[in-house]
């Protein structure tokens, strides 16, 4: 049964990243192994409503990829502003040894100056036997051995100082450089949506529709044009998504349930880009936002979610599994049963539920709600 829409405002759980997940590296660049899809190339205004609904998909699924990848730059600027903070924290703790084995050492340089064989002499005309006399000298090789171990903590710290001077300076430079790669990301995408939004309004409700289901056909084999009259002729999904209740859906863990019903909660809401709920989302932002409903924390990128849990096969699916598009991943849904996903597929449209394989770019499947 589906969550009510006054029940679906889950707990907002942080996001955990494991080290499975996402390895932190302390490189300068993003860390991702995709560059940005290249901008689309200058064009002229479209000449026909055909090819407005085709700029409108070429931009729409630009979007969703530089989406995808701002999401996971914003989880690597997090990760490495901590490892910044973290190493600063040791360097501070091993600056403080340095400056406390200083003084010591010092102390012991200035004791020192009358040097081993005055104070053997010392030890000598002060002893009242030969046998006292041997343990005085042993006395003082022991604790010139201690002074010289202290000597060696000293330089011992004062390089792991520098060392770790030298990586809180290249963490600080990667956490700047990844921040700054944010910034160009929402630059772009902030450039690029009005755009897209305008293709759109400039077009009649039936081609507005084929133009969205051109767009979520991105990369399918066939006649883009076609398959978008006929998802058009259809009707409007969302609305029919939101007046026939869905089938009852068994899903094979509590967690799964969770999501599952969390997910049919949202259809209809607009996809918006970098949304994480409650109202709004975008694809990763919906399918972290219903396991989070379940006390499963998803990081808020598909790429990264892609990584998680077990690999299921095309023929094993069950309610809750997550389904990947294209290569490399950029867009995420969430199994729901009978061959049909949940998802917020792009620009202008909302959540809604499709064909499993209705963009032909299936990637594969993965369970992260376990037994």
């Amino acid at each position: 049964m589906a969550i009510s829409r006054a029940a679906r405002r889950p707990a907002r759980i942080l996001i955990a990243v494991t080290v499975a997940a996402v390895s932190l590296t302390l490189s300068p660049g993003i860390g991702s192994a995709e560059p940005d899809p290249a901008p689309p190339t200058a064009a002229s205004e479209p000449q026909t409503t055909a090819e407005a609904q085709q700029q409108f998909a070429d931009l729409s699924h630009e979007l969703e990829v530089v989406t995808e990848q701002y999401n996971d730059a914003v989880i690597l600027r997090d990760q490495r502003e901590q490892e910044v903070a973290a190493t600063q924290a040791q360097l501070r703790a091993v600056q403080a040894d340095v400056a406390e084995l200083d003084v010591e050492v010092r102390q012991i340089a200035r004791g020192a100056y009358t040097g081993d064989a005055i104070a053997s002499f010392t030890a000598l005309m002060t002893s009242g036997s030969p046998q006292e006399f041997l343990d005085r000298v042993n006395t003082l090789e022991a604790i010139s051995g201690h002074n010289n171990s202290r000597a060696r903590e000293l330089v011992q710290a004062q390089l792991q100082a520098g060392d770790l001077a030298a990586q809180a300076a290249h963490a600080q430079a990667a956490a700047e450089a990844t921040a700054a790669d944010i910034e160009a990301k929402k630059a772009r995408i902030e450039t690029d949506l009005p755009v897209a939004e305008a293709l759109l309004a400039s077009l009649a409700e039936q081609d507005r529709q084929a133009a969205l289901a051109l767009a979520a056909s991105h990369g399918q084999a066939g006649d883009p044009a076609a398959r978008g009259s006929e998802r058009a002729s259809r009707g409007n999904e969302r609305q029919d998504s939101e007046d026939v209740p869905p089938a009852p859906v068994s899903a094979p863990t509590q967690a799964a349930q969770i999501a599952v019903d969390t997910a049919y909660a949202q259809l209809g809401d607009p996809y918006v880009w970098a949304a994480d709920g409650p109202d709004s989302f975008d694809c990763s932002g919906l399918t972290m936002y219903s396991y989070a409903a379940a006390g499963i924390s998803l990081p808020h990128s598909s790429r990264m979610q892609s990584s998680m849990g077990v690999n299921v096969s095309r023929s094993q699916l069950q309610p809750g599994d997550l389904v990947f598009y294209y290569s490399p991943v950029s867009h995420v849904a969430i199994y729901v049963g009978n061959g049909q996903v949940i998802h917020a597929p792009n620009t202008g449209s909302v959540v809604q539920k499709s064909d499993v394989d209705m963009w032909g770019a299936y990637s594969h499947a993965q369970r992260v709600a376990l037994p």
